[in-house]
């Protein structure tokens, strides 16, 4: 008898199936390797039954041996046995998964945050790969999902807040996974989300913001601050404003359901500050369609959002100059906006809609800002004993 070589298809192994004919018992004999242990397994199957039908040897022999040949060719197409009966998505490799998952997924999010999916995701790979290249989806179990965790947390040395949001980015990409039958169970399910540090902004007091304001005179990065603090408009939904959403007639600011976080349209007030600023730039006499902040040098509108980090590296820049604290950042105007709003009385129900915040617990939150006015306002206001 020949040697029967191991033939391989896409990294799947197989011993090509044969004919084995006894006196009283005649199968088909062939092996092929289980995707999960790696090892190879004989499977017979009996032609008995079969064989009885035919009168002669000859025909049953040609009858098993064409049945063999179709089995050889599902073979060679890729066919593995350990798929019957089992889905053949829980033996897709991760990487491929991924694929599928983040091109799902465009269709969803917004381009802010489809980069931070896409982030994770490569990160995710880059670890597993280093480990056990191909490695399928349905078999990175709670142990891998502890390993990982604990290389975010140790060796890439994040804060408990960016591990709470690689954890949630994790159990959206596995229930996702669990829900198209790619894997079984969510092996993240068991984590708690660590208890988060509290953000290191404070608030701009007025005059800090009058200092501000003297120093950004007549510059685009003002628009932006005034924005974010009267408007309560997000930086990331500042970079896709267009001139077209500005209603000075309305005195308002569109930011559409496809740009803002909470993907709620609002439509925001504007001060007559920054209706005066906004003629002063000359924004108005724009496109309609360009953005409002696009030239990576002026901040002038046109045809491209300006590049993500400009308004971080424009803050920093002010920061330095005015020798501001590093806990006042350019989103401490949004939550000291909020803060004014609630000390002045606009009631909660009112700053948690201009704020586009899905509750008012998180709103609430923001009256807890520390007021360097509170002893004052507490001793003039409560009565003698």
């Amino acid at each position: 008898m020949s040697k029967i070589t191991i033939a391989h298809v896409s990294n799947y192994r197989y011993l090509p199936a044969v004919l084995k004919e006894n006196q009283d018992d005649w199968y088909i004999e062939y092996y092929a390797q289980n995707p999960q242990t790696l090892a190879m397994k004989r499977f017979r199957i009996r032609m008995n039954k079969a064989v009885k039908r035919f009168s002669k040897k000859a025909d049953a022999r040609k009858y098993c041996l064409d049945v063999v040949a179709r089995l050889n060719c599902k073979l060679l197409d890729g066919w593995n046995p350990f798929f019957e009966g089992e889905d053949s998505r829980l033996y897709v490799p991760l990487t491929d998964v991924s694929e599928l998952y983040l091109k799902e997924m465009k269709k969803e999010l917004r381009p802010d945050t489809m980069r931070s999916y896409s982030a994770y995701s490569n990160m995710l790979l880059n670890w597993t790969n280093a480990r056990e290249p191909g490695l399928f989806c349905s078999l990175f179990n709670e142990a891998k999902a502890t390993r990982f965790m604990d290389y975010i947390y140790n060796e890439r040395n994040v804060s408990a807040r960016t591990w709470n949001n690689y954890l949630k980015m994790s159990r959206a990409f596995f229930n996702w996974c669990v829900t198209k039958g790619y894997t079984k169970e969510n092996p993240f399910n068991k984590f708690s989300l660590k208890k988060k540090e509290k953000k290191e902004r404070t608030t701009i007091d007025v005059d800090t913001r009058k200092l501000i304001a003297e120093y950004l005179d007549g510059k685009p990065f003002l628009l932006v601050c005034m924005l974010v603090y009267h408007s309560l408009i997000r930086p990331k939904e500042i970079r896709n404003l267009r001139v077209g959403d500005i209603d000075l007639k309305n005195h308002t600011i569109k930011v559409a359901a496809s740009i803002a976080k909470n993907h709620n349209t609002r439509y925001c007030a504007i001060s007559t500050q920054i209706e005066d600023l906004i003629k002063r730039l000359g924004i108005m006499k724009y496109n309609q369609s360009y953005y409002i902040f696009s030239d990576p040098e002026t901040m002038s509108p046109g045809s491209n959002k300006i590049y993500d980090s400009k308004f971080t590296k424009e803050w920093d820049k002010l920061r330095k100059a005015l020798g501001l604290p590093s806990s006042m950042q350019l989103y401490s105007f949004r939550d000291t906006g909020i803060w004014n709003m609630l000390k002045s009385h606009v009631d909660d129900l009112s700053v948690m809609q201009h704020a586009d915040h899905s509750s008012l617990d998180i709103t609430t939150i923001y009256a807890n800002h520390y007021d360097p006015n509170l002893v004052k306002i507490i001793n003039e206001n409560t009565p003698e004993f």
